[in-house]
Parts: C-alpha cells; structure tokens; sequence
C-alpha cells in the first residue's frame, strides 16, 4: 500500500522498509518411524474390531484415510476433497483438484497444487476397499464422505475422535498433530526412499524446491543409514566392502 502512495505521491517515503520483519518460528516436523506405523495400522485394526456395528464404518474409513495419506503426502482438504473421477486404478494414479476449505470446495491455489501422483500398491488397495465399502460410488462422490451421507467427513471428528485414540492405542506419545505431521512423515520417507527432489517437490505440490529441502535434510537426520545405502547403489555393496577392509 505505502509503494503504491509513493508512486501516486501521497507520501514522500515508505516508512516500512525501515521495519525489521519478525522471524516465524517453525514448528518441530513429527515423524512416524516404519515400526510406529505398522504399529499405528493395527491400532486401528484392534479397535475397529472392537467397535460396535454403528462406529465401525468409521474407524474403517480413518484407516483407510490414514494409509492413503501416507501413501499420496495429500493435504487434509485435498484427501476429504477426493472424488471417484479424481482416482484411476486399473493406472494407480491420482489428480489432485480440488481442496475442502472452511467446508468449501476451492480449486487448488497454484498450478503446483494442480497435480497428478502415481499411486503405490498399499495406498490404491486401500482406496478400492473404500470403494467397495462404500454405498456412494458414482464418479462426482467423494472417496473419504460421511459413511451414511456421503457429504464431507468433518476433519476435527476424525481427528479428536479416531485418529487420536489410534495413536494412543499404538503407544505414540510423541507430539503428533494428526494431520499435518502425517504429511509430514510421507515426504521424509519419500527423501529417505532416495526418491530426486523433484520427484518429492512434485508430490507435495510445493511451488518452491526450499520447502521441499526441509524434508530432504528430516531425512537425512532421521534416516543415518541412508548414506551408506546411497554408497552401495553407487558402487555397489563388494566395492564398499573392499573399501571398508583397507
């Protein structure tokens, strides 16, 4: 606004350049271990078997929602914004194109956001048992929908009252935020996996390689054997051993 009033001559300077911009404290990234989340799965196995006729609907549809998000590394208004047409199985890939905001559907804010992901083998079995689970199934109804409605599952119930309980039952105590730091550990298991950076940047749909960078050196803290499989993928594991010997 103030560059705007110098260029009309409304002021003389703009007093905003002399302002020191407040640095934004980051928040710690929460990342499952492979064992948290085999753990965490049966969790949720345990207590939907536990759950009466009415509840398990639900826990199914949290477990489900829960693989594909780690699977996909998909924002929570982009998986409850998931339609059927949005999902091509027989080619296990998936296209991002719209986003549930506030209860809205908004189409995706950049054209990074905009995109299409492979799908891996666990992450398209759990949308076909959704699929076939589901009595909603025409090509404009959404994949993770209210089990009996089929309208937009409120994310904070899925949240308070089924992801949560899943991480206690699966003994997770550290600080996880349910949906957030899901994305989270996709993407450092994607940096982990050795997958390029571009490949990693595309699946997050970030508009910018930086935000990307800070799950590529997660996984690198996280992850310390990750250099001497990247060693023996280089030069093979004898040629490693040999070095190693001398």
């Amino acid at each position: 606004m103030f560059k705007v009033a110098c260029r009309w001559g409304l002021v003389k300077r703009n007093p905003v350049t002399d302002v020191e911009r407040p640095r934004v404290e980051t928040k710690e990234m929460q990342v499952l271990t492979e064992a948290e989340i085999a753990r965490l799965l049966v969790a949720y196995r345990e207590l939907e078997g536990e759950a009466s006729d009415e509840d398990r609907p639900w826990w199914r549809l949290a477990r489900h929602l829960t693989v594909v998000a780690l699977g996909t590394a998909l924002r929570r208004g982009e998986l409850l914004a998931l339609r059927r047409r949005d999902v091509t199985l027989l080619e296990r890939r998936l296209t991002v194109r719209e986003s549930l905001v506030r209860g809205e559907f908004q189409t995706p804010k950049s054209r990074k956001s905009r995109r299409t992901i492979e799908l891996g083998p666990r992450t398209a079995a759990a949308l076909q048992e959704q699929w076939q689970e589901s009595a909603y199934q025409g090509d404009d109804e959404i994949v993770f929908g209210h089990p009996l409605l089929g309208t937009p599952a409120d994310p904070s119930k899925l949240a308070r009252s089924y992801m949560r309980p899943a991480l206690k039952r699966a003994k997770i105590e550290k600080p996880f935020r349910a949906w957030h730091d899901l994305r989270h550990t996709a993407l450092t298991h994607e940096a982990a996996a050795g997958n390029p950076q571009a490949y990693v940047q595309l699946k997050a749909g970030h508009s910018q390689g930086s935000i990307t960078e800070r799950y590529i050196h997660a996984a690198q803290v996280l992850f310390p054997g990750a250099a001497e499989k990247g060693e023996s993928r280089l030069f093979g594991p004898e040629v490693v051993e040999n070095l190693v010997e001398t």
